[in-house]
């Protein structure tokens, strides 16, 4: 399935398993204008999702050296003031309770959290940022534990359970590191 060009009042969109088209092809993939950058959709990628606000996109690839021992991750995309950027992330470094977007994408990726509604929580999350960069640091667990009550308030059971299955996932692989 593919959701693209959610994209108003700020909402990303995302690239799913149908590969993208477009004329301007690079390194990345398939580009799309947004916010005066060109960003990159990778369709290769694990995990690929752009920013409408701020501009900034975040492509996850696993790292050739990539072993359950040694769980690296690349994050690729463009910041928000069009500069390509390269990272890498171990996952089992990471603290989801202060950590940047582009770790949390990644360690989201290793968990194996790559389903349409797992985007939108990873949306859900980035948008709770309110335009910050894809680099600074937040504590994702505070934000998903309250995204979790506020479906629990609202009635929305199917709601407080992705979140619940989402918190645990990422708390376990972290917890056994």
């Amino acid at each position: 399935m593919n959701v693209n060009g959610i994209g108003t009042a700020g909402y990303p969109a995302w690239q799913g398993t149908r590969k993208a088209e477009s004329n301007e092809k690079d390194n990345f993939g398939a580009n799309v204008k947004a916010t005066g950058n060109v960003v990159h959709i990778a369709p290769d990628a694990l995990f690929s999702i752009y920013d409408a606000k701020t501009g900034e996109s975040a492509n996850v690839y696993r790292a050739d050296d990539y072993s359950e021992e040694n769980p690296f991750y690349i994050v690729k995309g463009m910041d928000k003031n069009g500069n390509e950027y390269e990272q890498m992330v171990d996952v089992s470094k990471v603290n989801p309770n202060s950590c940047s977007y582009m770790e949390l994408l990644a360690l989201n990726a290793h968990t194996g959290n790559k389903s349409d509604s797992n985007f939108m929580t990873m949306s859900i999350l980035k948008d709770k940022m309110d335009g910050t960069s894809y680099q600074e640091k937040a504590d994702y667990m505070a934000m998903a534990h309250e995204l979790m009550n506020d479906m629990k308030t609202l009635g929305d059971w199917d709601g407080y359970l992705r979140y619940g299955k989402w918190i645990n996932d990422i708390l376990t692989f972290c917890k056994s590191k």
